[in-house]
């Protein structure tokens, strides 16, 4: 009963990930800004922009590293998220954001919600004469690490546009809470809030690409979470098998909870081939990327929930315990499956006539999913 968990993204930047979340998984609360006191908020910022010019895979490793060990941090938001947003900005004008962004002296964060894609757009902008006014709820955003900007995207006269706002203009949220996982989220109301003309920092085709990307990156990043968790979980399940003793014996020596441990880890080995295969595509840039992390998520969200429950189950009254690492694996896993759009969100979309090119079309700017 030893099965194998090979890391998927192996390297320097998973072992320092591993170390700092297993030596704060058990703190109470996030203490500082460690995404950007650690410079991964820099990992994909273009290197003459001053950042390392990573690739999604270096980002991966840094989930990978967080997951195995229960922390949950929002890295996809302000390392993936922002930085492709504002890469869509003038060249200038990127540069300048991203360098700040790079150096910490920045600290931008996507207004959108954890529920939904980048690119499922609710805030609605008016050009005016002296610039535009924003409105809209944005409900679920994460706000675990502090904030001195706003990325917004939003519809404005029929196209696809990005803001960049003051987190001081944007205001206090209408209501905070913490999700299932840990996370610390936020609603807001945007009632017509005036910005500067300068805000709007692309639209067009431009700002479909961007947001286009970063839903890709979104769903990609969140899926090599979602296994990297499942991998952990069910190494503290067959650990804790190992360890319990019932009727004078190992846990680990019944039968049906041998044969269950089997699924789960048949259940992770498709769900990482499917995540290798999707980084894959990822990387080749292939034209039906989109369906194809669709496809990934309704069968992780499937699998990972099966895998959750039976950990929780095996683990018995202990695995109602979030002191207990396989419960907060097991949280991490079930709150996976509703980031960024749910299974049944993306088999729908899956099923639905499809026009000739999925990729940055954008059919409906009012907020549903390509």
């Amino acid at each position: 009963m030893s099965p194998s968990f090979p890391s998927l993204f192996p390297g320097m930047l998973l072992d320092s990930a591993s170390r700092y979340a297993q030596d704060h998984a058990a703190a109470q609360g996030l203490q500082g800004d460690p995404v950007r006191e650690l410079g991964w908020t820099a990992t994909l910022v273009p290197e003459d922009c001053e950042g390392v010019g990573g690739t999604m895979a270096d980002l991966a490793s840094i989930i990978e590293g967080l997951a195995t060990h229960g922390l949950d941090l929002p890295v996809v938001e302000t390392c993936a998220v922002a930085p492709l947003l504002l890469q869509a900005a003038p060249l200038e004008t990127a540069r300048r954001w991203l360098e700040a962004v790079a150096d910490g002296t920045a600290k931008i964060v996507p207004l959108s919600a954890l529920s939904s894609t980048p690119d499922e757009l609710v805030v609605h902008a008016r050009h005016l004469d002296i610039g535009f006014e924003l409105d809209g709820s944005v409900q679920g955003v994460d706000v675990s690490l502090p904030a001195t900007h706003f990325l917004v995207p939003a519809v404005s006269d029929g196209e696809c546009a990005i803001f960049l706002v003051d987190a001081e203009r944007i205001g206090a949220p209408s209501a905070t809470y913490r999700t299932m996982e840990g996370r610390r989220c936020a609603d807001f109301t945007l009632a017509r809030l005036a910005v500067p003309e300068g805000a709007c920092i692309a639209r067009g085709a431009a700002a479909s690409e961007a947001l286009a990307a970063a839903t890709d990156a979104a769903l990609l990043l969140t899926a090599a979470d979602t296994v990297a968790a499942l991998a952990a979980l069910i190494q503290q399940t067959v650990a804790h098998l190992k360890e319990r003793r019932q009727f004078g014996v190992a846990l680990s020596t019944f039968q049906v909870l041998r044969h269950r441990t089997a699924d789960m880890y048949v259940k992770y080995l498709g769900a990482k081939g499917l995540v290798i295969h999707a980084f894959q595509q990822h990387e080749q840039e292939a034209a039906d990327l989109r369906r194809t992390l669709r496809l990934v998520k309704v069968s992780l969200a499937e699998s990972s929930r099966a895998c959750a429950e039976a950990a929780i189950q095996m683990h018995g009254g202990m695995g109602m315990s979030e002191e207990v690492l396989a419960t907060r694996l097991a949280q991490r896993l079930l709150a996976s499956e509703f980031r960024y759009g749910d299974r049944l969100t993306h088999a729908a979309q899956l099923l639905a006539p499809q026009p000739a090119s999925d990729q940055g079309s954008f059919s409906n700017l009012t907020g549903s999913a390509r």
